[in-house]
C-alpha cells in the first residue's frame, strides 16, 4: 500500500538548514496498524505529513499503490489524497456547525452533493447517532474525536493518518478510540498510521512499528519483536524508562521472554528447584496481536555461580532468555 524510498526532508533557514528526515525507507501493507513513535523532535508528524505531501519531501519517494505522489499532477494527487484521510491531536471542528454539518462538509468539499445519508451512517458506526444536532462546545474530548473520524471517513480512505490523535485524552477516552481504531480496521479494511510518543498507545493497537531518531529509522519490525528484544538506546528508553532500577553500572542481568500463555511457573521453579536467588527488577506482559507477549528482568544473587545452571535449565524448558547488561536498560 504505502511505501517511502530514500525520503528526506530538509527546512531552510537563514540560520541553515535543518534536517527533518533521512533515509527513510519504509514499507507500509494493506491492513496493517502501523506505528511511528519516537522522542520529541524525532520527525514523527513530519514523516506523517510527507505521506499525503502536506510537507513536500525535499528528496525521495512515496509510493501509494506503486504511484509516486511526488511526481504526479496537482489534479492527481487530490484524487489520490481522497485515498488517504487524516485526523489530528486538535480535533479542528467548525464550531459554528452541527455534529452532522460537520461531517456532511467532508463530503461536500469532495463532491458529493447529498452527503446527508452517508454522514449519519458514519456518525452511527463512530456511536454518536444520538448527537447529531449537537455542537461541538456540548461534546466531551472523545466525542469529538469520533466525529472527526466520522468527517475523515466521508471520502472511503483506504488509509487513515493519525498524528497524536489521542495525545490530548484521558487514559479512558484514549482506550475506546484506540478500540474504534481497531474495529474500523477490520470493518473496513482501513490500513492506519499512528504516530505517538507514548508506547501504550502503539501497543495497544499496532501490529508493526518503527521508531525514529534524530530523523531517522532505528528499527522497525513486528510490534511483539521489538517489544521484546529491543535493539537500541531509543526503544530501550521507550520500553524501561522509569520501570527498571539499573542496579550497579555494568551488572548482570536475565531477561526472560514469552509468547503465548504460559503453563509453566518458571521463575518459582528456578527458586525452588535450583535453589537459585533471584531478585526481579522488571516484569510485564502485554496483550499484542491477540498474542501474550511478557518479559521478566531479573538479578541474580550469584551471578558467576548460578548462570550456567539457570541456562541449562532454561534451555531444557524452552523459554527464551538472554544476559543483559545493567547500563544496557533505561
Amino acid at each position: 500500500m504505502i511505501e517511502l524510498v530514500n525520503l528526506e526532508k530538509v527546512y531552510s533557514s537563514k540560520s541553515g538548514n535543518v534536517v527533518a528526515l533521512k533515509d527513510i525507507n519504509l514499507k507500509i501493507e494493506d491492513g496493517d496498524i502501523y506505528g511511528i513513535i519516537g522522542l520529541s523532535g524525532a520527525g514523527k508528524s513530519t514523516l506523517v505529513r510527507c505521506i499525503n505531501l502536506l510537507e513536500k519531501p525535499t528528496g525521495g519517494q512515496v509510493l501509494i499503490d506503486g504511484e509516486d505522489l511526488t511526481k504526479v499532477s496537482k489534479k492527481r494527487l487530490l484524487e489520490l489524497r481522497r485515498n488517504i484521510s487524516m485526523i489530528f491531536q486538535q480535533f479542528n471542528l467548525l464550531q459554528q456547525r452541527s455534529v452532522l454539518k460537520n461531517v456532511e462538509l467532508a463530503g461536500l468539499i469532495a463532491g458529493n452533493k447529498n452527503p446527508t445519508e452517508k454522514a449519519i451512517e458514519l456518525l452511527k458506526l463512530v456511536g454518536l447517532e444520538e448527537k447529531l444536532n449537537s455542537y461541538p462546545a456540548e461534546l466531551s474530548g472523545g466525542q469529538q474525536q469520533r466525529v472527526a473520524i466520522a468527517r475523515a471517513l466521508m471520502t472511503d480512505p483506504k488509509v487513515l493518518l493519525c498524528d497524536e490523535a489521542t495525545s490530548a485524552l484521558d487514559p479512558e477516552t484514549t482506550h475506546s478510540i484506540l478500540d474504534l481504531l481497531k474495529s474500523l480496521n477490520k470493518k473496513l479494511g482501513l490500513t492506519i498510521v499512528i504516530i505517538s510518543h507514548q508506547m501504550s498507545v502503539i501497543e495497544a493497537i499496532c501490529n508493526k512499528v518503527a521508531i525514529l531518531d534524530k530523523s531517522g529509522i532505528v528499527s522497525n519490525g513486528y510490534l511483539q519483536d521489538v517489544f521484546l528484544s529491543p535493539t537500541n538506546e531509543v526503544a530501550k528508553k521507550l520500553i524501561y524508562s522509569g520501570h527498571v532500577n539499573t542496579g550497579i553500572k555494568g551488572e548482570k542481568f536475565v531477561k526472560l521472554m514469552f509468547t503465548g500463555e504460559i503453563d509453566k511457573p518458571i521463575v518459582s521453579n528456578v527458586i525452588s528447584e535450583l535453589k537459585i536467588s533471584v531478585s526481579i527488577m522488571y516484569a510485564e506482559t502485554k496483550l499484542i496481536n491477540d498474542r501474550i507477549c511478557g518479559q521478566v528482568i531479573f538479578r541474580l544473587a550469584n551471578y558467576n555461580e548460578d548462570i550456567e545452571r539457570l541456562s541449562d535449565f532454561l534451555t531444557r524448558e524452552g523459554v527464551p532468555f538472554e544476559e543483559v547488561d545493567s547500563d544496557a536498560l533505561y
